[in-house]
């Protein structure tokens, strides 16, 4: 746990309280300048603590903003209606569609989180990955249990690859490549290309059906109709 330099644990709600406000401001000095452009030193300002504290606190800069990240999407994932049981693929669209539907409205955000995926700090890049593939790990235990993937699979190289997958989409996306009104459906259909490849009957006709259907209709229209 975290402690303050007067060696209080982060248990009371100032220090909450302040917490809050740093990983906050976090998140906006990330969005305005990117993560390479954040200062601890700007943080310390914009969130009203001197940098010693900052440092004493989290241990680096890459720690900041991990946290921060780690954060906002726990933060996010809990405010999401969940209607299908965990590990299945309804699931698995819900939240491709609740955490698309918000990067939407925070683009710069997103902008520097991808920026992340394709950099050299492993331990920015493994708060992405652990956000990231929350879901698809509990899709691919599920899977796995059923023994509907293919016995050359490796679940952990597939999940990777599942999480590359939305980065390479999302970033398409930054690009102008992808509309905003189309990328919901198209994060939806790479995931279903890419485990129509590796898994088996009868799960391999349920992804098929899942993506004709989000082709057809799009995806929320098939969730809409579970």
């Amino acid at each position: 746990m975290a402690r303050g330099q007067d060696g209080e644990a982060y248990d009371s709600e100032a220090m909450k309280e302040r917490r809050r406000r740093i990983l906050d401001e976090a998140r906006a000095l990330i969005a305005e300048h990117g993560v390479d452009g954040l200062t601890v030193a700007a943080l310390g300002k914009r969130a009203g603590v001197a940098k010693q504290t900052l440092y004493y606190a989290f241990g680096s800069k890459d720690e900041i903003v991990a946290a921060a990240i780690l954060d906002y999407f726990e933060t996010s994932e809990g405010k999401i209606d969940y209607r299908a049981a965990p590990g299945t693929l309804a699931r698995l669209i819900e939240r491709m569609v609740a955490i698309v539907t918000r990067n939407l409205g925070i683009r710069n955000y997103i902008a520097a989180l991808i920026a992340i995926w394709y950099g050299r700090s492993p331990v920015l890049w493994n708060a992405l990955f652990d956000t990231a593939s929350t879901s698809h790990r509990n899709v691919i235990a599920a899977l796995v249990e059923q023994e509907a993937l293919q016995p050359w699979v490796q679940p952990d190289e597939l999940i990777e690859n599942m999480v590359g997958q939305t980065i390479l989409t999302t970033n398409a996306w930054l690009q102008g490549r992808i509309a905003d009104e189309d990328l919901i459906d198209r994060q939806v259909l790479a995931l279903m290309q890419l485990l129509a490849g590796v898994t088996r009957e009868p799960v391999r006709g349920e992804v098929e059906r899942i993506a004709a259907a989000v082709r057809e209709s799009g995806a929320k229209a098939y969730l809409a109709s579970l």
